[in-house]
């Protein structure tokens, strides 16, 4: 409920008892007056002479009968109960034991002032003493109700209702719409990070409610500054940090390569010291594989970072990758092939995330198999204008209900966490950034023959080709 819709209930809660209280106010004060005037216009009759003129007039004894249906009845006020200037009522009389000559009378009162009901509105009737014989003994004087006044008290409710809404609808809604006003400057202060400031439109509590504002305001702006100022001195950091040792471990890496080789070529090496070399190897690239995701967790995690978008080789990009993670595969034991088609295939893409994203699928494939497994990286041209790149290996594969869950960040599966304790959940979650981030498209699916197959797809707008090999 809106603060205007609360208002207007809450002022018609408080209107409404307050203008009935008015009105039984009025309807009490009208009572009293109509009984002090028919008060007065008996004791004037008194005076004048109404006993007399009651015992002169001519009375039914002891009863007067019933008309004739459609004969009038006569009315009970003799001549002369109207005094001049005086108000108009009616007079019934009764004898000592309360019975009356006039069949129209009502039943005595037992009371010397009381009200009846004329429908429903509400008249004053006066009991007294007339002190004649017979039918002259008791006089029972009625005032009735003037017409039209149940309309004019309903009337007067509803005048006072609306005068006092009116009344506190006009002092409340200049401030609803300052208030409006300031909500609407507090949206655009946020979305300028609070450096559009708040209107100071007067010095009251609505005023000092946008000095606060403003000064919270001030005081996020400031924290927010110094957050931005950590941050991206932190990515700098980092990303001088992978830069500065992704060359030192290219080179390691093609060192412990040669040497595997050598020592594979060696009958005199024993087992022992090669499975000494792969590990050294294996753990060498998960190393420089996890330097260049937080290179590009870095450069993700800078929402202002523009793509650095140009036409890419997606060929040479698996070439490459497969490259990379030859020594990784022979230290592991598993064998990795790839296929791409006989056209060049150019995407228009960020050739940094790109690769990254294939890296890491390659290198899971690669890391979580078992010994003497496959892993295959195949690039397929998908219609005329698209492509699919699908990384597939015979590991152990995934649960169905870990599929929707990959490419969270920092989570593993149990199976994962068993096979790597030193892994840390992050490269398919950066793929799966990176692809986002591309306008890619990352899909996992479980093959029949078991493992896990993970598909990159382009739309067709990204890529070109080429009829020229690589």
């Amino acid at each position: 409920m809106t603060l205007r819709t609360r208002l207007f209930v809450t002022s018609g809660v408080i209107a409404i008892p307050v203008a009935v209280a008015l009105v039984l106010i009025e309807e009490r004060g009208r009572m009293s007056a109509m009984e002090a005037d028919l008060r007065r216009a008996v004791d004037l009759d008194l005076v004048t002479g109404l006993r007399a003129r009651c015992e002169s007039g001519v009375r039914p004894v002891p009863a007067l009968p019933r008309p004739p249906t459609g004969t009038q009845s006569p009315r009970a006020r003799p001549p002369g109960a109207r005094p001049p200037g005086g108000p108009s009522y009616e007079l019934f009389t009764y004898r000592e034991d309360g019975t009356s000559g006039w069949f129209d009378a009502p039943p005595l009162a037992s009371t010397e002032v009381s009200t009846f009901w004329m429908g429903a509105q509400r008249g004053t009737q006066l009991r007294f003493e007339i002190g004649g014989p017979a039918d002259c003994a008791i006089g029972l004087a009625r005032l009735r109700p003037r017409r039209g006044q149940l309309r004019d008290q309903a009337m007067a409710v509803l005048g006072a209702t609306l005068s006092m809404l009116a009344g506190i609808w006009l002092a409340v809604g200049p401030l609803l719409a300052r208030m409006r006003r300031l909500a609407d400057d507090v949206r655009q202060s946020a979305a300028s990070m609070y450096h559009q400031p708040v209107r100071l439109e007067a010095d009251d509590e609505v005023g000092r409610l946008a000095h606060a504002f403003n000064d919270a305001g001030s005081t996020v702006r400031t924290y927010v500054g110094e957050l931005q100022a950590r941050e991206r001195t932190l990515r700098q950091f980092v990303a001088d940090t992978t830069h500065d040792m992704a060359m030192p471990l290219t080179v390691v890496q093609g060192h412990l390569s040669n040497l595997e080789t050598t020592l594979s070529a060696q009958n005199g090496v024993t087992e022992p010291t090669r499975a000494e070399v792969r590990a050294a190897m294996r753990e060498l690239h998960y190393m420089a594989s996890l330097l260049r995701n937080l290179g590009i967790a870095t450069r993700l995690g800078e929402t202002s970072a523009a793509l650095e978008l140009g036409p890419v080789d997606v060929s040479a990009v698996v070439e490459r990758v497969v490259a990379r993670h030859a020594p990784l595969a022979r230290a592991s034991g598993v064998s990795l092939d790839y296929a791409v088609p006989e056209a060049t295939l150019t995407a228009q893409t960020d050739a940094t995330l790109m690769e990254q994203a294939v890296s890491n699928l390659t290198d899971n494939a690669v890391r979580y198999n078992r010994a003497g497994g496959h892993v295959a990286v195949v690039l397929d041209r998908v219609g005329t204008d698209g492509f699919a790149l699908t990384v597939t290996d015979d590991g152990p594969g995934v649960p169905a209900e870990d599929l929707p869950v990959l490419t969270e960040r920092w989570f593993r599966g149990s199976d994962a966490r068993t096979r790597r304790p030193d892994g840390k959940g992050l490269g398919l979650a950066i793929a799966s950034e990176a692809c986002e981030r591309l306008g890619l498209t990352l899909t996992f699916s479980r093959p029949v023959e078991g493992g896990l197959a993970v598909t990159i797809a382009a739309s067709p707008s990204t890529v070109h080709h080429s009829s020229n090999a690589p």
